[in-house]
């Protein structure tokens, strides 16, 4: 059973909305913490100081793409990317948007970093449950451990661990280096289409947080090695 906090943040300017989910996310746990803010801008904020587990965000909170002359959409495909992209390097984000606009986000589902939900009348309910199935997952998933203080299927579970972490990432440099190559082939003129841009910046954002994974479970498996009597060590591998 989970004992600790979870906060979910909601980025919407429907005020009905946040309070029907609010109630809904309450209600079903006693550790459950929604937070509400209208705008990205705010978000931004307390992403800050804080990350929450989820976030929800309705495209409707975010402001025109201030590289679109006019500004004649609430926001254009690349700058809803941009904007998930940002918000999901602290959690995951669940959207929800025009139909549209999924296969702008279609690389970034397919990394696990965001989930999407086209704008109709029940989609609040379809964001509800995959909300409730990114708040189960760190308790299904098992803290990364040293194989060396593990045995039999716990080493299973550091195993699927280190690929769910390592995967994730490297799916989404993958996504969008593939995508990027094919809209360059196509268009075969020695210019970076559009949107290009953000997919770079998406790839580089992704290569980051790799580096950082791979940095925080080295150091975490050199941290229990120490604590592992060097006796037990050589034991284990002896064995």
């Amino acid at each position: 059973m989970q004992t600790q906090e979870q906060t979910i943040l909601l980025v919407s300017d429907d005020a009905a909305l946040c309070a029907a989910a609010r109630k809904q996310l309450e209600t079903r746990q006693s550790n459950r913490r929604v937070a509400a803010v209208s705008t990205v801008d705010a978000a931004r904020d307390i992403l800050v100081h804080a990350a929450p587990t989820v976030i929800l965000l309705e495209e409707s909170a975010i402001g025109p793409d201030p590289r679109d002359d006019g500004a004649e959409c609430q926001s254009s495909g690349h700058h809803l990317e941009a904007i998930v992209s940002a918000l999901a390097e602290y959690a995951p984000v669940v959207v929800i948007a025009p139909a549209s606009h999924e296969h702008d986000l279609s690389a970034l589902v397919a990394t696990g970093l965001a989930d999407f939900v086209a704008r109709s009348a029940g989609c609040l309910s379809m964001a509800i449950d995959l909300i409730e199935d990114r708040l189960r997952q760190p308790a299904e998933e098992p803290a990364a451990t040293s194989p060396l203080l593990l045995d039999g299927n716990n080493q299973e579970a550091f195993g699927e661990t280190l690929r769910h972490e390592l995967n994730n990432p490297l799916t989404g440099i993958l996504g969008n280096a593939e995508l990027l190559l094919a809209e360059v082939r196509r268009k075969n003129d020695g210019q970076l289409p559009h949107g290009g841009q953000q997919r770079l910046e998406t790839i580089a954002a992704l290569a980051v947080r790799l580096r950082e994974t791979v940095r925080r479970l080295s150091q975490d498996w050199e941290n229990r090695y120490r604590r592992v009597p060097q006796r037990t060590v050589q034991q284990r591998v002896a064995h």
